[in-house]
């Protein structure tokens, strides 16, 4: 049998305990920082981050250029 491989590639987008894993933060913390980058997404009851915006407002907060 033939197994498909898929190629590896980053999601850009996570669930709260994902993003808390990532960014080694708890679930409060996470929320506000997600609220303050702009990178929550809330479809229904769906609640996800976006990595990309997180990742450009912790480079703002930290000085990286």
């Amino acid at each position: 049998m033939n197994k498909r491989i898929e190629p590896a590639t980053e999601n850009r987008t996570g669930r709260i305990e994902d993003a808390c894993k990532r960014y080694g933060l708890g679930r409060t913390s996470m929320k506000s920082v997600a609220a303050a980058a702009g990178a929550e997404i809330k479809i229904g009851k769906s609640y996800l981050v976006n990595y990309a915006k997180v990742d450009a407002y912790m480079d703002s907060i930290s000085g990286v250029q």
